[in-house]
């Protein structure tokens, strides 16, 4: 049996004319040439997109731009080429798409931008999900001759510190979907999501790279190569080999691996490479990924975790949320607070200025000695319900509370929704 193979080539810049050469060498050594044609969807990283607070995080447009360069060239047969993507939950993909560069693709490329929220929608019924039975996912995703994976390489507390392929799967749902089983089950979710989220051909922008903080906003990094490969858990794994992690401590691609979608040993992949993988390994290794509980992060907030304790809900993303704080307003992420914030079924005694209880699940079994005690409901709560309410509460300013921000996440969803279900009844 052949192994998968992942090739990885060194690109300093975002040079249009060295990428596209690059792309093109990818797809002849993975021998895909004679399979792309007709409708070709790619799906990048888009989760957020700003210059300020998320400059970092999300697959750059010049990068798409020499993808499709090198698609146009495979053949003279024109394509149909679909950009598809649902940002983060509670913001609008299609400003996501503006604040990207991606607009300015449109008049380069025959392309559509197609944001989730505005998309026709097909049911997918799952043979081998552990916890969906059926999910809705954008019509481009599942009708299409050749489907591409744009994703940024960059660390994510909530999936084990790696962002990659397979976890880029979590944006093919809508809100609703997104949110159910993203607990202690994400990478049970993950993995389902494989079932319809396959790639033919995954290319991911690891010239720039995002490490160390929150998912959105952490800082850039300079790796300077590009990542290529037609089997998701082949690239994971060399994925998480240059961030400094042992694939077998990340959930999602042990789960992948037992349920038969490839080996996570190294040995097992072929890796064609014109930079030593130890290189890379050196760069990445002056910063770490950030994954840790979140009650041991020395935080502006004390957190204490009860039962049960859910990396992929309320615990990570309150993770998640302190190193928004630590990347973006790091003076405020230095001054402590009389806050305590309970997450789980926490048994022992409490005692803080303010306390606030996360999550549906959180309770306290003991004394609980407090001025104001807060609940933030939701499983698990979402990112922009614990921006809102710590400021609420606490008068902790989020970096992401902006007033454009704030624009994007309520009227500007609703439209963006709403321009959604009047194209699905009109059948545009």
């Amino acid at each position: 049996m052949e192994k998968p193979i992942v090739v990885i080539r060194k690109c300093e810049a975002y040079n249009r004319e060295k990428l596209t050469k690059i792309f093109l060498e990818g797809i002849e050594i993975l021998n895909l040439k004679d399979r792309i044609k007709e409708n070709i969807t790619i799906k990048p990283n888009v989760v957020l997109a700003h210059p300020k607070v998320a400059p970092s995080a999300y697959t750059r447009p010049e990068f798409l731009d020499a993808l499709l360069c090198a698609l146009e060239k495979i053949n003279s047969h024109p394509h149909s080429f679909f950009i598809v993507e649902n940002s983060g939950t509670g913001v609008p993909t299609s400003k996501m798409f503006k604040r990207a560069g991606y607009n300015n693709l449109k008049k380069i490329h025959r392309i559509q931008l197609k944001p989730y929220e505005e998309s026709s929608k097909i049911k997918v019924k799952l043979q081998k999900g552990k916890v969906h039975s059926e999910i809705n996912v954008q019509k481009e995703i599942v009708e299409r001759d050749f489907l591409i994976y744009a994703p940024k390489l960059k660390s994510n507390v909530l999936s084990h510190g790696l962002t990659a392929s397979i976890k880029l799967n979590i944006g093919i749902l809508g809100d609703k979907e997104r949110m159910l089983f993203h607990d202690f089950r994400l990478h049970e979710k993950m993995v389902d999501l494989l079932e319809v989220g396959y790639p033919d051909f995954i290319a991911t922008d690891a010239i720039e790279i995002a490490m160390g903080g929150n998912q959105m906003t952490e800082h850039s990094l300079d790796l300077g190569v590009v990542i290529m490969s037609s089997h998701p858990l082949s690239h994971d794994v060399v994925c998480a080999h240059i961030l400094n992690i042992n694939p077998e401590n990340i959930l999602a691609l042990t789960e992948a691996s037992l349920r038969g979608y490839g080996s996570l040993k190294i040995e097992d992949i072929k890796i064609d490479t014109d930079i030593k993988l130890e290189e890379l390994k050196e760069r990445t290794a002056t910063r770490g990924t950030g994954f840790l509980k979140v009650d041991v992060l020395d935080s502006p907030v004390k957190v204490v975790s009860g039962e049960s304790y859910c990396y992929g809900g309320c615990n990570g993303i309150m993770l998640d949320w302190l190193y928004m704080l630590k990347d973006r307003a790091p003076q405020s992420f230095k001054r402590k607070r009389d806050i305590t914030v309970i997450i789980g079924r926490f048994k022992g005694e409490v005692e803080s200025k303010k306390v606030i209880l996360l999550g549906d699940c959180t309770e306290v079994e003991g004394i609980l000695k407090a001025k104001k005690i807060f609940k933030i409901k939701g499983c698990p709560v979402k990112h922009k319900d614990i921006i809102l309410h710590f400021f609420l509460k606490t008068f902790i300013r989020a970096p992401l509370l902006r007033p454009e921000l704030l624009m994007d996440a309520y009227p500007l969803l609703w439209w963006s929704h709403f321009k959604g279900w009047i194209k699905e009844r009109l059948k545009i």
